[in-house]
């Protein structure tokens, strides 16, 4: 992402040439191509966050149960088991482990491409 961004920013300032006069054309495909990885990350982390907030609310629905109604005593067992199970072993989506998939990963991202394209942006010559 911050070499799309790098590349668009530096053909539209004049600094990059291209072999051939394309016109803005390679500016805008490199925001494209840009856009199109920011599109899959941020699809990505919001189908982890909707299954992160599905398991919330199925501990609500689970505390519900057994709060505000009056199950029998093989449901109270059972709910409560399946309550345990899911606090036990909480959901986590990573990438190969180094990483969990979440909102803040984005905002990392962002700033990460940010930071680096203005440092990219100030050493040209």
């Amino acid at each position: 992402m911050v070499r799309f961004t790098n590349i668009a920013a530096r053909i539209l300032i004049g600094t990059q040439t291209t072999r051939y006069s394309s016109g803005y054309f390679p500016v805008i495909s490199s925001i494209v191509r840009m856009l199109t990885c920011a599109a899959v990350l941020v699809s990505l982390v919001y189908h982890c966050e909707q299954v992160y907030r599905q398991r919330d609310r199925i501990l609500d629905i689970i505390d519900y149960l057994l709060i505000y109604k009056t199950p029998s005593k093989d449901v109270k067992a059972t709910a409560s088991e399946l309550r345990d199970l899911i606090q036990a072993r909480p959901i986590n989506f990573n990438m190969a482990n180094f990483f969990r998939l979440d909102y803040s990963l984005l905002v990392s991202i962002a700033s990460v491409v940010v930071t680096y394209t203005i440092i990219l942006l100030q050493s040209i010559n």
